[in-house]
């Protein structure tokens, strides 16, 4: 089957006229121009390179997604008629990115003021009321989701397709859920709800529980009593007669689930020393755990292996501090090679010699960090990766310098993919290309740990988001320089597969008319503004929403790309062929 020219036909429907109520059967009419229908919900991905799984792929072949989950994949999958069909020449797919755990979603808390008041107020420190305990695990993250938040757009714009997120807090914030990074409603985000319990050593502040060890006492304590509350429970409910009905407590009532290993304990931690308290927690109760965090796990890889739980390294690296000396332009690898183990330091003279020294001590401290995924592996631990902390615009980044510190491309790989589907449970349904999965993918320019590589499509839950390339600063215009201006008529050229589409570009103004070739009706321009020399407007279309275009203009001359949504950045260049008087 031969796929349709979609590159030509989108630009075409950039001409016609947007009359969606006349396109539309009675009844099932717009509200307005701008809601625009759900076309198809099938995609073919073609002539792609395909990876399977870690270590397995297809060089050449299609996936067909249809209605979120994976209907075909394979090097001579027909393409079905009702597709919408993505070129994949040159481009590479994967499976969509699981994040062990983050606040994706969940908005961070302002300070609040009335808290603060009570605890002031709070008659017994020693036993405070539970939430400002930090003790709040019957809290439910799906009710705190917000879709609109802009951490699940960051997260899914360096691949992350679905995520395991946990309420914000101190001691015990609350229960986790697996949700999807896309969505217009909470409902529409949970893919499965209470799957958690997390914990991490956070004080309370000025109250109980108000160090790290008060938090594992505390921890242990409402354990305990959650466990002769639930056999209370169980005991009433076989046979109530003669026993007094047994009271209702959330906070104990939270601990139920993972008392009968329904549900495991997420703990957060990252120093050596709270991991080993956690471990001993663990031994000490005999709860199902899980770790996230771990960034001095360095330190404890026996214990880790001993433990045989799963484990969530975070995605957070430690950042050599500015330095503008002739030590801050050396590599972490140069100036750890300049450590001397046994500096001595015999008079002012040598506190220049100390400095670097110290520098040299620190570099060689973050290279232990940037080796810990690395040496987890070599331990034949296997892991997946938190976000929590880290800043999505360094993810990728990292990860190239966990692999250049020793961890295998494909190791990294598995755990973005298919370890966290299985350290998660949802192996069967996520973390490879296969039929019958959740259509979560991420489509890339090229190997994906490639530093020139970058993310062009990423579907979760077969729906598709087109990642675009964050906009340029415009450049400062020279002193003494005329100001740019967009206004008159403009002859363009986009440059297609299926060949060059002529395009003609009316400005006066704040307004301006864009047309083409196949059909002359002007089509009016919308959000038109020139920044600098940076000169942006949108068209809307009837199939594919709104069509944003961005130019560079350099006099009489201006080149940029035309984006259609589903199809990617096309190649525009244009010539003024007439006016503004210069």
């Amino acid at each position: 089957m031969e796929p349709r020219p979609l590159f030509l036909f989108a630009l075409l429907l950039v001409t016609l006229p947007v009359n969606l109520n006349a396109q539309q059967p009675s009844g099932q009419q717009a509200s307005n121009q701008n809601d625009i229908p759900t076309i198809t919900r099938t995609y073919a991905i073609t002539n792609a390179r395909i990876v399977v799984a870690p270590g397995q792929e297809i060089p050449r072949g299609t996936v067909v997604l249809r209605n979120g989950v994976i209907e075909a994949v394979g090097p001579d999958v027909p393409v079905p008629t009702d597709a919408w069909v993505l070129e994949g020449d040159s481009l590479v797919v994967y499976a969509g990115f699981i994040d062990g755990l983050s606040h994706a979603g969940v908005p961070a808390p302002r300070r609040d003021e009335n808290q603060q008041e009570e605890r002031r107020r709070v008659q017994n420190p020693g036993d405070p009321p539970p939430e400002l305990a930090g003790l709040t695990p019957e809290r439910d993250v799906r009710m705190l989701l917000k879709p609109d938040d802009a951490s699940v757009e960051k997260l899914r714009r360096v691949g992350f397709t679905m995520a395991h997120v946990v309420p914000r807090g101190r001691m015990l914030p609350g229960q986790g859920a697996l949700i999807f990074l896309r969505g217009q409603t909470p409902a529409e985000m949970v893919y499965r709800g209470e799957v958690s319990l997390f914990a991490q050593l956070e004080p309370a502040q000025g109250v109980y529980p108000a160090t790290d060890m008060a938090v594992l006492a505390r921890f242990r304590q409402l354990y305990r009593e959650a466990a002769r509350r639930r056999q209370h429970t169980t005991l009433y409910a076989s046979d109530p007669r003669g026993l007094e009905p047994p009271p209702y407590d959330p906070v104990h009532a939270a601990f139920f689930p993972v008392l009968e290993k329904r549900q495991p304990v997420f703990f957060y931690t990252e120093d050596a020393l709270d991991i080993h308290r956690v471990l001993a927690l663990q031994q000490q109760l005999d709860f199902p755990l899980r770790l996230a965090g771990l960034a001095q796990s360095f330190d404890v890889l026996e214990k880790l292996k001993q433990a045989n739980i799963p484990l969530f390294l975070t995605l957070d690296l430690p950042e050599a501090p500015k330095d503008t000396s002739k030590l801050g332009k050396l590599s972490d690898d140069s100036l750890a090679a300049r450590y001397h183990t046994y500096l001595h330091v015999s008079s002012y003279r040598d506190v220049p010699a100390e400095i670097e020294n110290l520098k040299a001590r620190q570099a060689k401290e973050r290279i232990k960090y940037y080796e810990t995924a690395a040496r987890l592996h070599e331990a034949g631990l296997r892991f997946g990766f938190s976000t929590r902390d880290a800043d999505p615009d360094k993810i990728l980044g990292n990860l190239r310098t966990m692999i250049k510190y020793g961890l295998p491309e494909e190791a990294a790989l598995a755990a973005l993919t298919i370890d966290a589907a299985r350290l998660l449970g949802i192996e069967r349904a996520a973390g490879t290309v296969e039929v019958g999965k959740l259509a979560n993918l991420v489509v890339t320019t090229g190997p994906l740990f490639d530093e020139k590589t970058r993310i062009r499509y990423v579907f979760v839950a077969g729906e598709l988001f087109e990642i675009k390339e964050p906009a340029r600063r415009p450049r400062a215009r020279e002193e003494g320089a005329p100001p740019a201006r967009a206004d008159g008529t403009w002859s363009c050229t986009v440059d297609s597969p299926e060949g060059a589409i002529d395009t003609t570009l009316r400005i006066e103004g704040q307004s301006g008319t864009l047309s083409s070739s196949a059909i002359p009706q002007e089509l009016p321009l919308e959000n038109l503004t020139l920044e600098g020399s940076q000169l942006s407007f949108s068209v809307m279309t009837n199939a594919y929403g709104r069509v944003d275009a961005r130019l560079t203009l350099s006099g009489d001359a201006a080149e940029g790309t035309i984006d259609v949504p589903g199809v990617g950045g096309l190649p525009m260049r244009c010539t003024r062929t007439s006016g503004p008087e210069r």
